[in-house]
């Protein structure tokens, strides 16, 4: 039986009294003072970083010449508390991918072709074409940008405006390279919001794999309720023909007079409910292989697929009885795209708050100037530039807090998101292991219930063919033991499926 230990998100309090998830590895959390209940108030402590201009100005400045590059605060880095984990539970991490998990080729061969056809899937990749497009956008700030400049000017300035008098013509051109304006990044504003694009960029690889899990349990949940439907549409078409055989046997018994044509007329009806319950299996095939077919996004009657295995040879069972520890959930694709996202979160906090700071730009050319075309590389051309600035925020109508305080809301929607993420996860797993032990036992009492229907129904056909019972008796053992083999075939396809949804839980097969 997979076992596993259940542990509730730890809270310890910041360096500055605010409550983080420690579960977590990040670097630096988010000063947070105030109460939980007010996001605008978290930052409350940040509203003091207004100093007057000569102390910030100067006390920039020289916290930049000693130190050169200034990090923010950082925070005790949180760990994964194990000792809330039992130790039975501390064992290997690993699941088996879904190529060992499941046993069917046919399915196999399915879930391949999803894989390159779904649509799900395409959407879910190019989502993370874009995030590691943004990212790239963001990264190439923390370094400077050189461009090549190449320009020519040509202006006539007539005698009726020109100072001088006369007509006065300028030509120049200049060729050189020119640094734009580029950011030190003395108090960590880029390279937080590097670290958020990274984090977001990371979350939507963890959100596609999350799709690509979720896609193999849905091939596989259809794909058994095709091979429950066959199981019991052959099971039918099998009693459909003993019933079609007692049917002759009965019309015979009243040729005779053995028997009353009410027994004749019961008979009849029983073949043709059978009928009936065969054309509405018929029908839900054709539904659960359309519903496929959107899955794999391709036509499932256009695929050459091997042979299956039958209903109760498919799931690898054996790869989920092994103890498995509970910090596997912290290996989820959901799990890793929520911790992710709150990652991004905080690095965006880290960002407005280095906001309240003065950024220091520089801006230079370089390159070589004449008024004549021919003497652009002549001596003496050399020209160049350098503009140092430093932007101090004094007053900008409380955006630069607004930004902060938006910052600090969203962290605390994905704190409130990635534990409950968590829970979540821990329910789908107990949910999934007491459907898939519940299943494991009605299998055993159904398939007792089966051979006690099948022993009632030849006894009943053993008196009905010696006249000592009615048709009647007949009819009723053959509909409950037409009803037990049903239900035994739904029983043993949800104890499948459960099986899945166990390994699904955990986060295995990606």
């Amino acid at each position: 039986m997979v076992k596993l230990g259940f542990y509730a998100p730890l809270i310890r309090a910041s360096v500055d009294g605010a409550n983080t998830p420690a579960h977590l590895g990040f670097s630096r959390w988010v000063p947070q003072s105030a109460s939980p209940t007010d996001p605008a108030g978290k930052i409350a402590s940040l509203r003091g970083l207004r100093p007057s201009f000569s102390t910030l100005f100067f006390g920039g400045l020289l916290v930049a010449v000693l130190s050169g590059c200034a990090p923010m605060q950082s925070v005790e880095t949180a760990k994964v508390d194990v000792a809330v984990v039992p130790a039975s539970n501390k064992m290997q991490l690993t699941l088996p991918d879904w190529q060992s998990f499941f046993p069917d080729p046919q399915l196999k061969a399915l879930i391949s072709a999803a894989l390159e056809n779904n649509r799900d899937l395409r959407l879910a990749a190019a989502r993370v074409s874009e995030t590691r497009a943004q990212y790239g956008i963001v990264r190439a700030d923390r370094l400077p940008s050189v461009d090549l400049v190449v320009g020519g000017t040509r202006s006539s300035t007539p005698g009726t405006v020109s100072p001088s008098g006369k007509r006065f013509d300028l030509t120049r051109g200049e060729v050189g390279f020119s640094l734009p304006s580029y950011e030190l990044d003395l108090w960590g504003r880029i390279a937080s919001l590097n670290e958020a694009a990274l984090a977001t960029f990371l979350a939507s690889e963890a959100n596609a794999k999350a799709v690509q899990l979720a896609l193999l349990g849905d091939i596989a949940g259809n794909y058994y309720q095709l091979l429950e439907l066959e199981d019991r549409a052959k099971l039918l078409a099998a009693m459909k023909d003993n019933r079609a055989e007692w049917l002759s046997l009965v019309e015979k018994r009243v040729e005779v007079g053995l028997a009353k044509d009410a027994e004749r007329l019961h008979a009849q009806a029983v073949v043709d409910g059978l009928v009936r319950d065969l054309a509405e299996l018929k029908r839900q095939h054709s539904l659960v292989q359309n519903g496929l077919s959107v899955l794999l996004g391709v036509p499932l009657n256009s695929l050459k697929l091997p042979d299956a295995l039958s209903l109760r040879q498919q799931a690898d069972t054996s790869a989920l009885r092994t103890d498995t520890p509970s910090l596997r959930l912290l290996q989820r694709p959901d799990v890793q795209a929520a911790e992710l996202r709150l990652k991004a979160s905080n690095a965006n906090i880290e960002a407005a708050r280095a906001a309240f700071f003065p950024r220091i730009s520089l801006t230079a050319n370089y390159g070589t100037a004449s008024n004549e075309l021919n003497g652009l590389f002549a001596n003496n051309s050399e020209s160049w530039s350098f503009v140092p600035q430093i932007t101090l925020p004094i007053f900008n109508v409380g955006r630069t807090q607004a930004t902060l305080d938006v910052a600090a809301a969203r962290q605390v929607q994905a704190v409130a998101d990635y534990e409950k993420t968590l829970q979540n996860a821990f329910r789908e797993v107990a949910d999934a292991l007491a459907n898939r032990t519940g299943y494991d036992v009605q299998i055993v009492s159904q398939q007792a219930v089966l051979t006690s229907q099948k022993e009632r129904l030849r006894v009943a056909e053993l008196r009905y063919q010696r006249g000592l019972a009615g048709y009647i008796e007949v009819l009723d053992a053959q509909r409950d033991y037409q009803t037990a083999e049903q239900q035994l075939v739904s029983i043993i396809r949800a104890q499948k499926v459960a099986e899945v949804a166990v390994f699904k839980a955990l986060g295995g097969g990606v």
